[in-house]
């Protein structure tokens, strides 16, 4: 058997290509989203299934770190149960906001939990989060993983 037989097949490049848009304001002009996986959810809203979540959560943009709280048993907790910003840094943004370095933060951020079925999530929970972040429009878009 040659070496070019155990070669994987070439990517399709166009499905996997990000588009570019070059970014046309200051971060002073900007607000920003923030997006994460670390299974974020406002503190009253339903937590996600630790076993397996495939939807995502919606956490107002004015929201502090005291207002939210976390469901993921797939990644150490010590620094997050120390400071939930160190996963997702809304206390941050809202000072940066404050001294004028960020315009302030978006109406909303979006949260995803953990889960195995990324077939789903690329079909489903993507396209509808892609969709909520449209309707939102934030310059900036912060990922956060857990």
């Amino acid at each position: 058997m040659s070496p070019e037989a155990d070669r994987p097949e070439p990517l399709e490049l166009s499905r996997y290509c990000i588009p570019w848009t070059p970014f046309a304001k200051t971060l002073a002009e900007s607000r920003v989203c923030l997006v994460t996986t670390a299974g974020i959810y406002a503190k009253g809203d339903t937590p996600f299934v630790a076993s397996g979540d495939n939807s995502f959560r919606v956490i107002p943009g004015d929201a502090m770190a005291s207002d939210l709280a976390y469901s993921d048993e797939h990644y150490p907790h010590e620094c997050i149960d120390a400071d939930l910003n160190c996963v997702f840094p809304v206390d941050r943004l809202h000072e940066l906001a404050a001294e004028g370095f960020i315009a302030g933060t978006s109406r909303f951020h979006y949260s995803m939990g953990f889960s195995q079925q990324l077939a789903a999530i690329r079909a489903k929970t993507i396209p509808l989060l892609a969709r909520e972040l449209d309707k939102v429009r934030p310059d900036v878009v912060l990922l956060t993983g857990g």
